[in-house]
């Protein structure tokens, strides 16, 4: 944990979470954040991993796990120990990869936590404290909505030009929206979805983090069942 940062900060946008989706394949998921209180707002995907979207997507739902998961641990902990998380901060974009900060307070002082952003978002979730995304980067990454086009029909419209997403040779379609950057740096080929059983995967690993095994072990079943059949 460090102290204030002395980053430049010429524009903070404040953001909400819209919604978990799949992005080219059922197994790869996108956080849609949306510019808050706009007339057109900006929006920014950003490629996540699968047990981060399972976290965002239950409070989202407000879905209760049997036991605390690890960001209802953590944001418990912050509460018990009287540092109330503030903000989180998605500050830049390097190489395909976001970077982020979780904002803490900790007698009288502000002190930064770098984090990944589905992290830093999944916890604030569960806190209350606003995402912030820097001004420039949404300028950078974000996709533009037309006036009278709602959130809904913008992400829509972004899921129409995914072949020309995941084929582009520079990592953007030629229409000048961007192909949304991702938390670890990689960039996957991608191949197509067998979906039922990427679904029955995707519902295993959020069992197994809600720890309801019973469950766990039924899909794990069922998935094997369906390798079986088509091998």
């Amino acid at each position: 944990m460090s102290g204030k940062s002395s980053r430049r900060r010429t524009s903070l946008v404040e953001m909400t979470v819209v919604k978990v989706t799949p992005y080219l394949r059922p197994e790869k998921p996108l956080l849609w954040l949306s510019e808050k209180d706009a007339d057109a707002p900006r929006l920014l995907p950003i490629a996540i991993g699968e047990f981060e979207a399972a976290a965002i997507q239950m409070q989202l739902g407000r879905e209760r796990p049997l036991r605390p998961i690890s960001y209802d641990l953590f944001a418990s902990i912050f509460e018990r120990l009287d540092v109330p998380v503030r903000r989180v901060f998605i500050h830049s974009v390097e190489e395909q990869t976001f970077h982020s900060v979780i904002v803490v307070e900790n007698d009288s002082r502000l002190c930064e936590v770098d984090c990944r952003p589905s992290d830093g978002v999944a916890l604030v979730l569960r806190t209350g404290a606003p995402i912030f995304v820097a001004g420039d980067l949404l300028d950078q990454a974000g996709v533009v909505t037309a006036p009278g086009v709602d959130v809904e029909e913008a992400i829509n419209a972004f899921y129409e030009l995914e072949p020309q997403i995941a084929t582009s040779s520079t990592g953007a379609p030629s229409t000048g929206t961007p192909a949304p950057a991702v938390e670890s740096g990689e960039v996957e080929t991608p191949v197509e979805p067998e979906n039922d059983l990427n679904r029955l995967q995707g519902e295993l690993e959020r069992a197994v983090i809600c720890e309801e095994y019973e469950e766990a072990a039924q899909l794990r079943d069922e998935i094997a069942r369906l390798r079986d059949v088509s091998e």
